[in-house]
């Protein structure tokens, strides 16, 4: 698919404000809005309701007695004591405060202390649909009728699956996902944690229909004349999505049908995003899950080491111990924590310096949300949904990892294609 920018630009503060709101109302949430979205881990939930926050609005997540899912207004709409609380019912969640009861569709089923049977009718109570998948229970928080939850290979093909939360980052949703399709951070910031990714790599990315990829190529350390090839995705609505490496799972690299590894990051509103990652391995797959050092861990947790002024100085023991400087710590996603939360809680798009070709990327998935955002202005569905999809269809992403001599090499910068770089 031809990309639909044709250069590199910084966003204007307008575009700015829309890339950074996903609140109800506004034109990025109304589109986050129109996707499936993790909201728990289907083995969690227990006999308890949980409390949630998806686009900036806070629900109770639960299963009923029956085994159903519900997924409701976090506010009873009695007196407006908190769901999280109450007690899960065989039909439904009942309100710690007066008891009332609510099932998964937003209908009450008992007002205790009321004569009028029929005043309960008059009332109804915010809920939203929700399915399991892989592992995952998601949600969907828009218009009805809801698209098709999609059917990823990685969540229905036969397989093992870990499903864990490694995160909650402490800013907006999108610079979360951009750190993800941005190859040329790798050698830099992840210096320390990947070795054989320090050297820079070239980089070409391509729209396709369901979201963007980029491919890096990069020299191999310690392997003279042979190239790392790397297609990495990102899944419409925010999933960073790519083959993994020998780093996690033996035989991985160069296979046909590689072990994935996805991560959702789902905006829990303006300024706090959710990390959900799956690590999945196709059934027949003959690699076996390595033991990594901690640093190099798929499922580190996202924790930010924080720098304020004069901190040195405020947290010193004594005035002999004060060591000026700032440290970031080991582990991918604690330095990605670090390093994206030190950004800010949202992007300041418009003071950005963007690079013409390395964030050529990042200019192409905001133009696609823009670009969707707007389309669903204008009453059409967004990219990367599906409609009436038949039965027992799988959604499989391309994306993958091999390595090249420098002929293929230099036949693989001259095309710059995607598909390309995934054939041997």
């Amino acid at each position: 698919m031809t990309s639909r920018i044709t250069r590199t630009r910084n966003n204007t503060a307008q575009e700015s404000l829309i890339l950074n709101q996903t609140g109800k109302g506004t034109p990025m949430g109304e589109l986050l809005r129109r996707y499936w979205w993790p909201v728990g881990i289907s083995a969690d939930l227990n006999d308890k309701p949980t409390l949630v926050k998806l686009l900036g609005e806070e629900l109770v997540l639960y299963r009923d007695q029956q085994g159903r899912l519900g997924l409701v207004g976090s506010r009873c709409p009695h007196r407006r004591a908190n769901l999280c609380f109450g007690n899960v019912a065989h039909d439904g969640i009942r309100c710690r405060y007066h008891g009332w009861l609510m099932d998964a569709e937003g209908r009450v089923k008992a007002t205790p202390g009321e004569p009028d049977k029929s005043f309960k009718d008059s009332v109804r109570h915010p809920a939203y649909p929700v399915q399991e998948l892989g592992g995952i229970v998601f949600a969907y928080l828009g218009p009805r009728p809801a698209p098709a939850l999609p059917p990823f290979n990685f969540l229905v093909d036969p397989g093992e699956r870990v499903v864990k939360v490694t995160g909650y980052a402490e800013c907006n949703w999108m610079p979360t996902i951009e750190n993800a399709m941005d190859p040329l951070h790798l050698s830099f910031t992840h210096a320390p944690s990947f070795k054989d990714l320090r050297a820079e790599p070239e980089v070409w990315f391509e729209e396709h229909d369901l979201g963007v990829a980029y491919v890096s190529a990069r020299p191999v350390p310690g392997k003279d004349g042979r190239f790392g090839i790397r297609v990495h995705n990102l899944l419409l609505p925010a999933i960073s999505h790519s083959g993994n490496t020998d780093r996690w799972i033996s035989g991985a690299a160069g296979s046909d049908d590689p072990p994935i590894t996805a991560r959702w990051a789902v905006p829990v509103d303006d300024t706090h995003t959710l990390m959900f990652r799956i690590m999945y391995k196709p059934a027949g797959h003959a690699g076996d899950w390595r033991e990594c050092a901690d640093d190099e861990r798929w499922d580190l947790p996202w924790v930010a080491t924080r720098a304020e002024p004069y901190q040195e100085y405020r947290e010193a023991p004594s005035q002999d111990a004060v060591r000026l400087g700032h440290t970031v710590p080991p582990g991918a996603s604690r330095e990605d924590a670090t390093i994206v939360e030190s950004i800010g809680a949202v992007i300041d798009h418009e003071n950005e310096n963007l690079l013409p070709t390395a964030d050529h990327g990042l200019a192409m998935i905001r133009q696609l949300y823009l670009d969707a955002a707007m389309s669903v202005q204008e009453g059409g569905d967004p990219p990367g949904t599906f409609r009436d999809l038949a039965p027992d269809t799988v959604v499989k992403p391309r994306t993958g990892e091999r390595m090249v001599d420098a002929q293929e090499y230099a036949r693989l910068l001259e095309q710059k294609s995607v598909a390309a770089s995934l054939v041997s």
